[in-house]
């Protein structure tokens, strides 16, 4: 079938569809991936999105059972310049294409993604609709222009969101009432907006036992699990949504260690009394420079974010900027070392000898050198 994108600008983009075939409104964004476009369309932090691949060729190595960041697909739509139509790769367990159509996910194939994404770039991300050719332009446009209005019903805010992006496992009114088993593993309580699965895996190969809590828990039902940490998980929508999530996390800081990765490092910058802005391109895919401002080291960062924290709004705070973005100066991270918290607005890898990425291995020690001196 002819499909058709149209942004809110008015600019229209045609392509054939693959995956499912339905009509979906979003907020477009780049993903600058030359590989893992199954990690990109089950990331949480993509919920509704509608995704632009900037690498021509996608689905060449297939799906499989391991590589998903959830339980489910999160992005609504994928877009394209080529759909690879052979799938090689000794993991494969299935086309992508079949992937898409078996979970809801619209696909657009053909795409002139270069033009696009650059149009993304140079006018700021924007909200679209994929639908059927057939239908006029001019409606389209309304439609989507209707989308964008703030308070709408069809725009969903964070909390809708992370309902739809968690698993139902975490989405109840209260922690788990089993908490954690005495097996000498560090106690870490995440705040579940919708975590990636390789972030669970980093701290579990860092020796510690996770529980999920949901977003909307208070942190006296956190606090009575004993927990020696807590992460402030990733996860979709504007933290700005969330202030009755942002008010508990103020009542838990200095309490013992605590680490956001991106929505949650946003909440505790909210938490602690700053300010979030939003860029005008966001920062999607990989390959982002990142440096450390207390030791001056720089790493190549994998990210998924369009909204930022406002340096200055830190002044005055126990927060201090950590992290920063060598390509547009961005806040990349934050710390209040007095409250042993930190936050990180990428998404911390496994190092290449399989331990946990700098930010959670850092997070791992604060709770040992606590254990050890006691508290």
């Amino acid at each position: 079938m002819k499909m058709m994108l149209v942004l809110e600008d008015g600019s229209s983009f045609s392509g054939e569809s693959f995956g499912a075939e339905a009509e979906v409104c979003g907020w477009v964004h780049n993903d600058y991936g030359v590989v893992g476009y199954q990690e990109t369309l089950t990331d949480p932090d993509n919920r509704g999105m509608l995704v632009n691949m900037t690498y021509p060729l996608i689905g060449n190595y297939g799906v499989n059972a391991e590589d998903g960041e959830s339980d489910r697909a999160q992005a609504s739509a994928l877009l394209v310049r080529e759909r690879s139509r052979i799938v090689s790769n000794w993991r494969a367990e299935g086309s992508l294409s079949d992937w898409m159509k078996e979970r809801g996910v619209v696909g657009m194939d053909g795409v002139d993604t270069r033009t696009l994404a650059l149009r993304l770039r140079d006018r700021g991300e924007m909200r679209g609709v994929i639908a059927p050719a057939a239908l006029p332009v001019a409606e389209l446009l309304s439609k989507v222009r209707a989308y964008t209005l703030k308070g709408a019903s069809k725009v969903p805010l964070a909390p809708e969101l992370i309902r739809g992006a968690v698993s139902g496992d975490t989405m109840r009114h209260h922690v788990p009432v089993s908490g954690f088993t005495e097996d000498g593993r560090y106690r870490v309580v995440v705040w579940d907006l919708g975590i990636r699965r390789s972030c669970i895996a980093q701290l579990e190969a860092g020796g510690c036992q996770v529980v999920r809590a949901p977003f909307m828990v208070s942190w006296e039902e956190i606090g009575a699990l004993r927990p020696e940490g807590v992460l402030i998980s990733n996860g979709p929508g504007d933290p700005r949504d969330l202030a009755e999530t942002a008010a508990q996390i103020r009542k838990a800081l200095g309490k013992l260690p605590m680490i956001g990765v991106a929505l949650g490092c946003q909440l505790l910058a909210l938490a602690g009394g700053g300010r979030i802005g939003a860029l005008k391109t966001g920062h999607h895919g990989v390959n982002y420079p990142v440096r450390e401002a207390a030791t001056g080291r720089d790493a190549i960062t994998s990210q998924n974010h369009r909204l930022v924290i406002d340096a200055g709004s830190l002044a005055g705070t126990d927060f201090r900027v950590s992290h920063v973005n060598l390509n547009d100066g961005s806040v990349e991270g934050i710390a209040a070392e007095g409250l042993e918290a930190t936050g990180v607005q990428f998404i911390p890898l496994f190092t290449d000898d399989g331990a946990p990425g700098a930010p959670f291995a850092e997070f791992i020690r604060r709770m040992e050198r606590r254990r050890k001196a006691g508290a």
